[in-house]
C-alpha cells in the first residue's frame, strides 16, 4: 500500500526525491527500490519501543527540555575550549544556526560525521567540480577512485548515465573487489598506500616528465591515455582516498591532477560524503565564514584549522543531529544517545518529522518533506535557543 511519495530521500548523500514509501506489516518498502533509504526511512518511521524515548536527558534521567538546554549552556559557558560537530543528518538550517553559535562561544566547528579529516584540501587550493546532470551529459570517462558507490549511493551510476544508451567508461581504482569494481570497464590495482605516489606519477606524466614509477608504469600511461582520448572526465572520491595519515595531501595531489589536466579538457571531481549532512554544512560554514570543513572561531573571526589532528584541548563537544554511533557531553539528535553523554535532547528528523533543505553532494539544494510530522523541536530551533541561554 503506498503510504506516502514523492519525497526526498536522505539515506545517503544523493538525496533522491523521487521516492515513494509503501508500508507492509512492520517493514518500508521504497520505489525506485533502494536498499539504505528504506533502512534510514524503517530507523524513523516504525513504530518506537514500547518505552518511547524522552524529551530530553541529563546524565542519562529524563528530563524536560528546557532544564537540558540550561545545563547544556552551563556547561558550554564553562568550556575552555568549546567544539561543535557532527551534521551528518543536518539540514542548511541546522548548520546556520550552528555557526551562529560557535562565533558566540569562539568555538571550534568541524563539518565532519566520524574521524577528524585533517586539513581540509578543498579550502586550501579549491577544486573543479560538476553537478550530476552535467557528469552524465558530458563525461565519457568516469574514475572511481576507491569508493563503491553501488552500496554507499546505490543510485548514483545510474544518475550519471550507466545503465541506459551509450555509458561513459567506468574505471575504478581499487585493490579489493567490490559491486563497483564488478561493473567496471578498466580495473586498476594497487595497495592504498601507494595511491600519492600514483597520483603524483600520473601528474608528472601528464606534464611530461618521467618518475620511476616501481610497476605503476602500464597502468597509469594506460589511465592518461584514456584520459587524453575524451573531452570530459569525472574523478569520483571519498574517505577511502582522503581518510586516515595524509588523506588530505591525497586529496590535494587529485585536485592538483585534475587542474593539469584542465588545460587541455574538462576535468572535474565529485566528493562522496559519507554523510547526508556534511556537504549542506560544510556549504553553510564556507558561505557565512569563507571557510569550509574546520573553522576556529576563538580569535573573534573565523581561521581555517588546518591541523592534521584534533584539537587535544577541547573540553566539552556538542553534537548536531551525528551518526547513531557518536556521543559527546552534549548531543541535539533524532537518535537515541549514546553511552555517557550528559545533556541529549531529541531533534525532529528532517526528512520524516520536519521538513529543510539539505544539499545534494554535488551541490544542489533540495527541500526535505515532513511525511510523518513530530512533536519534537528541530536541531535548528534547539540551537537557537542554546544561544539564547548562552548569552543570559
Amino acid at each position: 500500500m503506498l503510504d506516502f511519495g514523492p519525497v526526498t530521500c536522505a539515506g545517503c548523500g544523493l538525496l533522491c526525491d523521487d521516492v515513494t514509501i509503501e508500508r507492509s506489516d512492520d517493514a518500508l518498502r521504497l520505489q525506485p527500490p533502494c536498499r539504505l533509504g528504506a533502512e534510514w526511512f524503517s530507523e524513523r518511521m516504525l513504530p518506537p519501543a514500547p518505552a518511547p524515548a524522552p524529551a530530553a536527558t541529563i546524565n542519562g534521567e529524563p528530563a524536560d527540555i528546557k532544564s537540558a538546554l540550561s545545563r547544556a549552556a552551563e556547561l558550554l559557558r564553562g568550556a575552555r575550549r568549546p567544539r561543535l560537530r557532527g551534521f551528518g543528518n543536518a539540514t542548511v538550517e541546522d548548520a546556520r544556526a550552528a555557526v551562529a553559535l560557535a562565533d558566540r562561544l569562539g568555538a571550534v566547528m568541524a563539518t565532519d560525521d566520524g574521524d577528524w579529516p585533517g586539513a581540509p584540501a578543498v579550502p586550501l587550493r579549491g577544486a573543479s567540480t560538476a553537478t550530476l546532470g552535467e557528469i552524465r551529459d558530458r563525461a565519457r570517462l568516469v574514475v572511481v577512485w576507491r569508493e563503491d558507490p553501488e552500496s554507499t549511493h546505490p543510485r548514483l551510476l545510474e544518475r550519471l548515465g550507466f545503465g541506459g544508451g551509450v555509458e561513459p567508461t567506468l574505471v575504478v581504482v581499487d585493490d579489493a573487489d567490490t559491486a563497483t569494481s564488478g561493473r567496471a570497464g578498466v580495473r586498476l590495482r594497487w595497495p592504498r598506500g601507494r595511491d600519492l605516489e600514483a597520483l603524483t606519477i600520473l601528474h608528472a606524466l601528464q606534464r611530461g616528465l618521467t618518475l620511476q614509477a616501481g610497476g605503476l608504469d602500464a597502468p597509469l600511461s594506460g589511465l592518461l591515455k584514456r584520459l587524453r582520448a575524451v573531452p570530459h572526465a569525472a574523478f569520483l572520491y571519498g574517505a577511502g582516498l582522503t581518510a586516515g595519515g595524509g588523506g588530505q595531501r591525497r586529496a590535494l595531489a587529485l585536485h592538483e591532477l585534475v587542474r593539469a589536466l584542465c588545460q587541455e579538457r574538462h576535468a572535474v571531481t565529485l566528493e562522496l560524503p559519507g554523510a547526508p549532512g556534511t556537504r549542506s554544512a560544510d556549504d553553510v560554514l564556507a558561505w557565512q565564514s569563507g571557510y569550509g570543513g574546520n573553522v576556529d572561531f576563538a580569535g573573534g573571526h573565523p581561521e581555517l584549522v588546518t591541523a592534521t589532528q584534533p584539537p587535544d584541548d577541547v573540553d566539552v563537544t556538542l553534537l548536531v543531529e551525528p551518526g547513531p554511533a557518536d556521543a559527546a557531553e552534549i548531543t541535539l539528535g533524532s537518535l537515541p544517545a549514546g553511552p555517557g553523554v550528559e545533556v541529549w535532547i531529541r531533534t525532529a528528523a528532517a526528512g520524516v518529522e520536519a521538513t529543510g533543505t539539505a544539499h545534494r553532494l554535488d551541490g544542489v539544494p533540495l527541500p526535505l518533506q515532513a511525511p510523518r510530522p513530530g512533536a519534537a523541536p528541530t536541531a535548528a530551533a534547539l540551537l537557537t535557543r542554546l544561544l539564547a541561554e548562552v548569552e543570559t
